[in-house]
């Protein structure tokens, strides 16, 4: 086949795919629309819809403040055949099997929707959640450093942009990324609630050490440096891209102060298997992997981190809540910012020293295990920016909002 009818098949498939899309998302949106009408609503059921394998972040701390309350019969609904038993062993009664007659029922009854994790409303099916049937709020799963939804060329593409799950509300930290998530998602500032997120109630709580983790991992009772790069939409991660980089080095820096480097590769990174392979980093004895599969849900592991080692993810504003040192390895940041953007100032928001070599990486950390208080001013100027609330408040504003809707 000549390479000009090779394109031109390609562009045809490309084509039937995306009207066959186009069909889907019409059909399904319109056949809830007119089931949902069809179908009494209950205002006192709060839905918290699991899209992920794991039980963790804004949904977990949000529904276990909201079970406790007496305004909402909380549930969690999930697809996933092994998290619903192993839910239902900790919460029974309170866990539905997304793939059931009853769960469809319930689906239909219910006027509340809570998620996390759903920028696509194809993690939904066979679901579908209408905005004018439902209030669907949408916690997030991080305060956005990147662009996001409608501001980066997918969500802009040909029929790309009828995936995107629309939202009745969403919450925020900050009068700026109530900015960024209105721009991201093209929703009205009125629909999104400045309440912190459910997450960092457990973050700032002074019980913020899982003692089954410490006892799970003793390591963790040491100096520990945790390296978190960002998810590359499909491209290659790699953890020390220097030149001068060397393991044995590594290790002997760690072994000097007592310290231990955890790794945790970003779950698509993972998933999508785009790491460089380093053998000889995770061969070291003080070099631990922590992703999602060990550390399950990371807010629970960052009151143990000493020092964060991260790029362009959200981690780093989570972690300026503990006020703790950061440093940067931002070594694609010109091609990073080309395919995904930035959203504010990269230096000026990244409060830590940023590396460019094997020896300023351990040059930095040792200054920062020296002298934690170094840059804390620099920190605690962008976490103002980041988060108007350090209290333990922020399920309780969450959860007044949506009583609010339902009066």
């Amino acid at each position: 086949m000549s390479s000009k009818h090779a394109g031109t098949y390609q562009f045809l498939n490309f084509m039937q795919k995306i009207v066959f899309l186009h069909l889907v998302v019409f059909c399904m949106r319109n056949f809830y629309y007119l089931l949902e009408k069809l179908v009494r609503k209950n205002h006192h059921i709060a839905l918290f819809f699991l899209t992920e394998k794991f039980y963790y972040d804004n949904s977990k701390y949000l529904f276990e403040y909201m079970r406790t309350q007496n305004d909402f019969n909380s549930l969690l609904f999930t697809a996933n055949k092994n998290l619903y038993q192993e839910l239902n062993k900790k919460f029974p009664g309170e866990v539905a099997y997304a793939w059931s007659l009853q769960a469809v029922k319930l689906f239909l009854q219910t006027k509340n929707v809570i998620i996390s994790y759903g920028t696509s409303a194809a993690v939904f099916f066979p679901y579908y959640l209408h905005e004018k049937c439902k209030n669907i709020i949408y916690l997030g799963h991080g305060t956005p450093v990147k662009q996001i939804g409608y501001q980066t060329p997918v969500w802009n593409k040909f029929g790309k942009s009828y995936q995107l799950q629309s939202y009745s509300y969403l919450t925020a930290c900050s009068d700026i990324e109530c900015l960024m998530l209105a721009s991201g998602f093209r929703v009205h500032l009125n629909q999104i609630w400045i309440s912190g997120m459910p997450r960092y109630d457990y973050l700032l709580s002074e019980n913020n050490k899982n003692a089954d983790l410490l006892q799970q991992h003793p390591y963790l009772n040491k100096k520990v440096i945790l390296y978190a790069p960002t998810w590359r939409d499909g491209k290659l991660t790699q953890f020390f891209p220097f030149e001068d980089y060397s393991p044995e080095q590594l290790q002997t820096f760690l072994e000097k102060n007592d310290a231990y480097l955890l790794i945790r590769g970003h779950k698509e990174s993972v998933k999508r298997k785009s790491i460089k392979r380093d053998t000889a980093l995770f061969a070291l004895e003080r070099v631990k992997k922590a992703e999602q599969n060990i550390f399950v849900d990371v807010t629970q592991l960052l009151p143990f981190v000493d020092i964060l080692i991260t790029d362009y993810s959200s981690i780093l504003v989570d972690y300026l809540l503990l006020d703790k040192p950061m440093c940067f390895i931002p070594y694609d940041l010109e091609e990073y910012k080309s395919y995904q953007g930035i959203l504010l100032d990269y230096e000026r928001n990244t409060p830590g020293k940023k590396f460019t070599s094997m020896r300023e990486l351990t040059d930095g950390l040792h200054q920062y295990i020296n002298n934690p208080e170094l840059d804390r001013e620099w920190r605690q100027s962008v976490c103002k920016t980041y988060h108007y609330f350090t209290d333990q408040n922020n399920c309780e504003r969450v959860y007044k909002n949506i009583v609010s809707l339902n009066k």
